[in-house]
């Protein structure tokens, strides 16, 4: 009995780690899978939506919805259009964008910054350069601000 549990045991974890490897391989789709999820949830939500009206409407089964919710799916177009047709929504196309490096000079803005320390004003002119240099978080071009919109969004 023993060894029967150990090799369900063993089983278990190496499909737990080959899903893992899988998972860290293909990050970036489960993150734009778990955006979509998110936002399906939440218009499902605001329109009092079932998962089982929306398998339904769009000829699967609920479990398929689930796992569309859950960010387990790989969706296709076809799929993407079923889940239109029956929402009576768009849902856009991706866009192919051109990804410009980590030095574009897109932003070209300056501000002025004031610090109030004991008493005493220092103002200082930042450029655009010298805050991506001194925070790379903000080294971010326009074009790249769509994946940000989601998150500030939900905030």
């Amino acid at each position: 009995m023993g060894e029967n549990l150990n090799k369900i045991i063993t089983k278990t974890a190496t499909q737990w780690k080959t899903r893992a490897k899988q998972d860290r391989n293909n990050r970036r789709n489960i993150t734009r899978a778990q955006a979509f999820a998110l936002e399906l949830m939440d218009y499902m939500d605001l329109h009092n939506i079932k998962q089982t009206d929306l398998a339904n409407k769009m000829g699967v089964s609920a479990q398929q919805v689930n796992k569309i919710l859950r960010a387990k799916a790989n969706l296709t177009f076809e799929t993407l259009d079923k889940i239109a047709d029956a929402l009576e929504v768009n849902i856009p196309a991706p866009k192919i964008r051109e990804i410009k490096s980590s030095h574009s000079s897109i932003v070209h803005y300056s501000m002025q910054i004031v610090h109030k320390r004991k008493h005493k004003v220092i103002e200082e002119n930042i450029t655009s350069k010298r805050i991506n240099k001194q925070n790379a978080v903000l080294n971010t071009s326009m074009e790249n601000l769509d994946l940000y919109t989601y998150t500030a969004n939900q905030i």
